[in-house]
């Protein structure tokens, strides 16, 4: 009996053991919100995670060559994060001021934060008290300005590119998407019958000034429609989207979409 007991007793210490030593689930990156901030689940329950010790572009900034350079971050992020568990690393501050937490984010064996800062598409800033690696992201900085990159980039001036019979020809406004209505749109279309060259094009929110979204190398054939969505990814519409995570196109009250040039000037506009 006394066997049979110790038996028992060892089985079910052997059982409390393994229990304890499983691993708790590491945080699963569930949205990327913009170029500094992401969603994770970590262990059932969603957070809000604000980078430590960098400061990217905003997505709503009325200046357009910083709107781009935060739609550029917000991918790359998306890009490195996006569906990924990661590891999180606290310094001395647990959450900001809006109920974020504070970390230093990794995804396999890439320091996130400083990776963003080195391709030249945030800034290295200092948030006391939390100034743990602040020589490393101070230094990766350092390198992005040597290479001229993103941020620092050395501004180009455009040659003109004349847009012809290029057309804002539908706006969908009310998204079925809950809340973010990531799936508003701007459909444009070539009404021509020459191709046309968006390269440096600039689509704006005209009623709020913001956000904006400036085409990369893209030529748009005769009768072609394209559309920039306002969260979404959809290559079969030329996988354009303005990066931002709240909707954009009021339901009550109709704003206005504009369609410039790389040299500013209006090429067509639309309400609804």
């Amino acid at each position: 009996m006394k066997t049979k007991y110790f038996s028992v007793i060892l089985v079910l210490l052997l059982l409390i053991l393994t229990i304890g030593c499983v691993a708790p689930t590491a945080p699963l990156v569930t949205r990327v919100i913009d170029g500094d901030t992401i969603e994770a689940n970590i262990g059932g329950s969603l957070y809000k995670i604000r980078y430590i010790g960098i400061d990217t572009p905003e997505l709503d900034d009325k200046r357009a060559e910083y709107c781009a350079l935060a739609q550029e971050a917000t991918r790359y992020n998306r890009q490195l994060l996006e569906g990924k568990t990661v590891r999180l690393e606290k310094d001395v501050s647990e959450t900001d001021k809006y109920g974020r937490l504070l970390r230093y984010v990794y995804v396999d064996d890439i320091f996130v934060n400083a990776e963003l800062v080195r391709q030249g598409l945030a800034w290295a800033k200092v948030y006391e008290p939390d100034t743990k690696y602040q020589d490393t992201l101070e230094k990766a900085e350092t390198e992005a300005k040597q290479d001229k990159i993103g941020i620092w980039a050395t501004p180009t001036i455009l040659p003109s590119i004349i847009v012809e019979n290029v057309k804002i020809t539908y706006i969908f406004y009310d998204g079925l998407v809950p809340n973010v209505e990531s799936d508003e749109y701007v459909e444009i279309t070539n009404l021509g019958d020459k191709p046309q060259d968006l390269t440096g094009c600039v689509l704006m929110d005209m009623s709020d000034g913001y956000p904006s979204f400036t085409f990369p190398s893209h030529i748009l054939a005769p009768s072609e429609s394209i559309r920039v969505y306002t969260n979404e990814y959809h290559p079969e519409w030329g996988g354009f989207s303005f990066e931002y995570p709240k909707a954009i196109w009021n339901n009550t009250e109709p704003d206005v979409a504009v369609l410039y040039d790389n040299q500013g000037k209006e090429v067509s506009r639309k309400s609804y």
